[in-house]
């Protein structure tokens, strides 16, 4: 038989709650807050003459009247030459409300009670003048809290006549419509905004760090949830930038006054400027790389840049070489170049060190073997089609990866990669319809326009990731930049080094078209080659 929560206290909950009389936040097994429990053995029942509680009364007033006017009593409404009945303050109850407070505390009369400022009304009250005032709208946030919207249960908390969360499921179609959101998405996606929004209040922003444990513990869409709150404009993106957390791990354990100067370095390359373009983020991870170890060696024995000088600049140049000697002046020149707009320094101390001629290396053939490798390991239509773009046609990973449907002609068999357009091969022509026939199975409501998609960009609108691209032939000894430039050289061989076909080919500058023409002359001069010509007859 079950028992009863009134009968039997010790299987009533212990959590956190509020008192039904006084509404204080109280933590126990009782009932009512310990101040109500004793009030209700003193006094009789009745309804409250101010505030028209049920309860027990004292002079026909509950309570929490009797609280509140002890309040008003220890403010600045008070004479503090005249002293003034409580009982005085029971009209003001109706304009100041409750102050709800914390049960079980015992007031200390060191504590100073707040505040309250007013508009001057004029009340009269046992014959004293009182200011009065309207009542605050709402009531004052106690403390800033996060949500845990882990602890939301659908049966309890669920409420789907809340006008924010009709709006967001209307809003959340419509994005469905456009982006094509498959069913699972656009299921998930309505599971997170029941969950947060069903407590949603008029003109409550909603975390984006708040929402995040929904991934794991609700199996949420949060990416689809947020783009969706974005859209109403009620989301906080609160994320830190990658950046700038990149950029305190990087220069922390410089000296105080380099860091700064590199951090503001480093994001005027990532920002830009009025009169300086911004930088991609691999080309300022680049600077900041090849310049981390000399500043590191410079914070132990300077503190400023200022101390730096054109001596110090060469000592360092001078102990590398090729292309880290390169990179490193690079950087630096770009480094002491922008203190010198902002006019920390009176000279550049990078002028006039010379870089030195920077030699390329050859060109060679890549093995056959590196070939098989890459046909043996692309399994996927998207890599098979992505091994024929880069052996067949010569197509750079940008030009991959932005390659739309647009640029498909089957009509006439042509294909546009990277502005240029190309003869569609058979090869190429049939991992074409596999790969498509294979994105419309999987993908079948998608609105990118992008040929190849993953997961994520299939509900986005933009192309895939570089890294994405690059982890197709991770680990083979042959890259798609490796076969792209053999394709090259195999075009330059086949011509006999004309840099005019191999530009009109593919498409390339007259400078990259010359450096292959001349590594296939190479190539085609070389002993290899003289050897197998047969010998001039007397």
């Amino acid at each position: 038989m079950a028992k009863c929560a009134d009968c039997h206290p010790k299987t009533r909950s212990t959590r956190p709650r509020s008192c039904p009389h006084c509404y204080a936040w109280v933590v126990g097994k009782n009932r009512y807050c310990i101040a109500c429990s004793g009030w209700t053995y003193r006094f009789p029942p009745g309804t409250c003459l101010t505030c028209g509680a049920e309860f027990f009364l004292r002079d026909g007033r509950c309570r929490a009247c009797w609280v509140q006017a002890r309040l008003l009593e220890g403010t600045e409404l008070a004479n503090p030459d005249v002293r003034i009945d409580p009982r005085a303050y029971f009209p003001l109850i109706t304009r100041t409300g409750h102050q709800l407070e914390l049960g079980g505390l015992k007031r200390s009369s060191q504590l100073a009670y707040p505040k309250w400022r007013y508009r001057q009304d004029r009340l009269t009250v046992a014959g004293e003048a009182l200011v009065v005032g309207p009542c605050p709208g709402e009531q004052l946030r106690l403390f800033e809290a996060r949500r845990d919207y882990r602890c939301f249960e659908k049966a309890r908390h669920a409420d789907y006549a809340n006008l924010t969360l009709v709006a967001a499921r209307v809003v959340a179609e419509r994005l469905a419509e456009l982006r094509g959101w498959t069913t699972e998405v656009c299921r998930l996606t309505d599971r997170g905004l029941v969950v947060v929004l069903s407590g949603h209040q008029v003109g409550e922003l909603i975390s984006y760090l708040d929402m995040l444990p929904l991934a794991a513990d609700r199996k949420v869409n949060v990416e689809r949830v947020a783009e969706v709150l974005d859209d109403m404009g009620i989301l906080v993106d609160d994320r830190p930038d990658s950046f700038e957390c990149w950029l305190a791990a990087r220069s922390q354990d410089l000296a105080p006054e380099i860091a700064e100067d590199v951090r503001d370095w480093l994001r005027s390359l990532h920002e830009g400027g009025p009169r300086h373009r911004s930088h991609s983020r691999s080309s300022t991870w680049g600077k900041m790389s090849a310049v981390h170890p000399l500043l590191l060696e410079w914070s132990g024995r300077h503190r400023h840049l200022r101390e730096i000088t054109r001596d110090d600049i060469q000592a360092a140049v001078d102990a590398i070489h090729g292309v880290e000697r390169k990179a490193l002046l690079n950087g630096l020149r770009s480094l002491f170049r922008f203190m010198r707009r902002r006019r920390q320094i009176f000279r550049d101390p990078t002028m006039g060190i010379k870089g030195g001629k920077l030699e390329r290396p050859p060109i060679i053939p890549l093995p056959r073997q590196s070939y098989t490798d890459a046909v043996a390991a692309a399994i996927t239509p998207a890599q098979r089609l992505m091994l024929a773009l880069a052996a067949v046609h010569a197509a750079p990973r940008p030009g991959i990866k932005l390659l739309t449907l647009d640029d498909l002609d089957f009509s006439n068999r042509k294909i546009t990669l990277a502005g240029h357009t190309r003869p569609l091969d058979d090869l190429t022509h049939d991992l074409l319809i596999n790969y498509l026939f294979f994105r419309h199975r999987t993908w079948p409501r998608t609105a990118n326009r992008h040929l190849f998609l993953t997961r994520v960009t299939a509900h986005e609108t933009g192309p895939v990731s570089d890294y994405w691209c690059h982890a197709q032939f991770a680990g083979l000894s042959a890259s798609l930049e490796q076969m792209r430039i053999d394709r090259h050289l195999e075009e330059a061989l086949a011509g006999g080094g004309d840099p005019a076909r191999l530009a009109a080919v593919f498409g390339i500058s007259e400078f990259t078209a010359i450096r292959y023409a001349e590594a296939a002359r190479m190539l085609l001069e070389g002993p290899l080659e003289t050897a197998s010509r047969p010998e001039p007859g007397p």
